[in-house]
């Protein structure tokens, strides 16, 4: 068989020969080197952000990160509204204790943060992690310090066990022998839960009244799939979803922010048992 032969079983390219062909081919060209120069950079911006949370309840790598964009993301809903509190407290659900909630912080307390200079949190709804107004190395350590005495104290209420969302440290669980309320069954028992090898924020449980008031003061946030069907679809079942008065507490920066953040947990732990004897 001769080369010519051969070369003539494949397609013939066609080479653009009119101006607006030409036209056609550049712009297509430059629309494609365009996109993929801003597209690209900004993809592995978003991944290093994703890395830079370390262990949670997703893997820590390319696979996680393109799991939480392309099927977690689209169910992320806004995580600062607190009407859905406002709601359940006028409507007396749960054990909120009405307006009151269970929290004793002071205002003067309350406004050391202040809901006009929140951290910026992460882009990515799983894990939920801050990104700025971090504490150091001393503060950390303190805060592990403060939670784990706390459960220990407390060992009457709650209990350590590895946490069911996060899967890399321990949270507080629901002790054996107290009965279990239908918000303890959507949480597997877990109260509560610190991000000990990342950046040392909390996720909660509250009362829709402790919700309102430690959101509107800048504190915290919704978790992006609190009150929502995301965690039952995307599990297909295997996970509850999570109850609107799941969120997030911003990391504490000082001895007296740990303090207030172990106030916070404490009216965690008298929300999920129903009981105030919190040591």
């Amino acid at each position: 068989m001769s080369l010519s032969s051969i070369l003539s079983s494949f397609p013939t390219l066609r080479l653009p020969h009119s101006t607006q062909e030409r036209l056609n081919l550049v712009l297509g060209t430059a629309a494609f080197i365009g996109t993929t120069t801003v597209l690209l950079p900004a993809a592995y911006r978003d991944y290093r952000t994703f890395k830079s949370y370390g262990q949670g309840g997703v893997p820590n790598n390319v696979i996680g990160w393109l799991v939480v964009r392309l099927f977690f993301q689209p169910f992320c809903a806004e995580m600062l509204d607190t009407e859905v509190y406002s709601r359940r407290i006028d409507a007396a659900e749960g054990h909120g204790k009405g307006d009151d909630g269970y929290l004793t912080l002071s205002e003067e307390q309350l406004t050391t943060r202040s809901p006009g200079n929140r951290p910026q949190v992460g882009p990515h709804v799983v894990p939920q992690r801050q990104l700025t107004q971090l504490p150091d190395e001393n503060i950390k350590e303190k805060f592990r310090a403060a939670f784990r005495s706390f459960g220990l104290r407390n060992h009457h209420l709650v209990k350590f066990s590895r946490s069911n969302l996060e899967q890399h440290a321990d949270g507080l669980f629901l002790a054996d022998h107290l009965p279990i309320t239908d918000l303890a069954v959507s949480m597997l028992g877990e109260v509560a839960h610190i991000h000990q090898g990342n950046d040392h924020s909390a996720h909660v449980v509250l009362a829709p009244a402790d919700c309102k008031r430690v959101i509107e003061a800048g504190w915290g946030q919704r978790h992006g799939f609190s009150g929502t069907s995301a965690m039952t679809y995307l599990s297909f079942g295997t996970l509850p979803d999570l109850p609107a008065e799941y969120i997030l507490i911003y990391a504490p920066r000082t001895k007296e922010e740990i303090q207030i953040v172990m106030q916070i947990i404490s009216a965690s732990v008298m929300f999920m048992t129903g009981r105030e004897d919190t040591r």
